[in-house]
């Protein structure tokens, strides 16, 4: 009796593990599980943040939202914070945490350090109607930059229960509160968001507004709005990988199934951008990846505009043009490098102007 081998439409990859797609983007992920009473915590994301415990806050296992523990702060001088990394500069971004309280204290559940008023993010419970010129007890608000409040459309979530409570802001500038999975309010905000340092369970360094109750799960997720219409909370806690998203996957010609490699794909080798363009009168891009266009700011000189933003400016920028032998056409340069585009400059070496060229490719790796 003689087998068959199966075709590829037959296999599939057994074993896999489920992770969380945007998780090489996730930049805090807070899940607060450990012993009673500890008064330190990990931070379970690829940044690997120290998280520094002030006043007498402390993980609980009295209550959980999942992990059997939750960080419990006492709403007098408890308080966690987090330093900042340059990759937290974005547009858009998704903030989000469960919280449980019965207080009617005006506070905050997460804010972010800023020296001047204009520049910040926060999440407040709106519990005495305090935020936002005082919507009502029970409420859960937003704000952006200091310039901008938002409060939720309803309240009633001092009720002792544990609630879901997302701030995200998409590509086109706009902010949302999101509480258990439903929009509350949206307002509009573009302006640049800077890094700071979160403060957890206070709103910043000068200001208190210190938070009584408990957390669980806080996940910030910079470069990426998660959510965009109405969605079931977490039924379970944040994943903590990408599971086989990034995976190798090795089919052998020779042989009858599919392996999944374990080693994984190292992301600081995937080309985060690439782009092959005419720069000769009106540019035309032949094929890309993560280009939402070329601008043409004058002869040899270009704009490459990323579809998603990089994570920081600290990328690779290489590229490519025509050669003929005895004249070199060009060599390019860049700069002017930012988290949205870069600059590209076309020089022909042996006359050392600035020209178009009909073949421009360039690539970008970095995070």
């Amino acid at each position: 009796m003689s087998l068959t081998k199966p075709t590829l439409d037959n296999l599939r990859a057994a074993g896999t593990t489920t992770g969380d797609v945007y998780f090489p983007q996730t930049k805090l992920l807070l899940p607060f599980d450990g012993s009673n009473g500890a008064t330190t915590t990990s931070d379970l994301s690829d940044a690997n943040r120290t998280v520094t415990f002030y006043g007498t806050a402390q993980l609980s296992t009295a209550q959980s939202k999942f992990g059997g523990s939750s960080m419990l702060f006492d709403g007098d001088s408890d308080y966690l914070t987090v330093p900042h990394v340059s990759s937290d500069i974005v547009t858009e971004l998704t903030l989000e945490t469960w919280f449980k309280t019965s207080s009617s204290a005006y506070s905050t559940l997460i804010g972010t350090f800023s020296s001047s008023a204009g520049s910040h993010i926060q999440i407040n419970t709106e519990l005495d109607g305090g935020f936002a010129g005082g919507a009502g007890t029970g409420y859960v608000g937003v704000g952006v930059h200091g310039n901008s409040q938002l409060d939720s459309s309803s309240g009633g979530y001092s009720d002792g229960n544990w609630h879901h409570v997302a701030l995200t802001r998409n590509a086109s500038n706009l902010v949302t509160v999101w509480v258990d999975g439903v929009s509350k309010g949206t307002m509009t905000d573009s302006s640049a968001m800077p890094a700071h340092s979160f403060y957890i369970g206070r709103l910043n360094h000068s200001s208190a507004r210190y938070f009584d109750g408990y957390l669980d799960d806080v996940r910030w997720t910079p470069s990426v709005c998660r959510y965009t219409s109405n969605f079931t909370p977490p039924t379970t806690a944040h994943l903590t990988s990408a599971g086989d998203v990034n995976k190798q996957i090795i089919v052998n010609s020779t042989a009858d199934g599919v392996a999944i490699g374990t080693g994984g794909i190292n992301q600081a080798r995937i080309a985060k951008v690439w782009v092959n363009f005419n720069g000769t009168g009106t540019v035309a891009i032949r094929d890309s990846y993560n280009v939402s266009s070329i601008t043409d700011s004058g002869t040899g000189d270009y704009d490459i505009n990323f579809s998603t933003s990089m994570n920081d400016t600290n990328y690779s920028a290489v590229g490519g043009g025509p050669c003929t032998v005895g004249d070199h056409i060009s060599v390019l340069g860049f700069t002017d490098y930012t988290t949205s585009n870069v600059r590209l400059l076309t020089v022909r070496l042996s006359t050392d102007i600035v020209i178009d060229d009909t073949h421009v490719s360039a690539a970008i790796f970095g995070n």
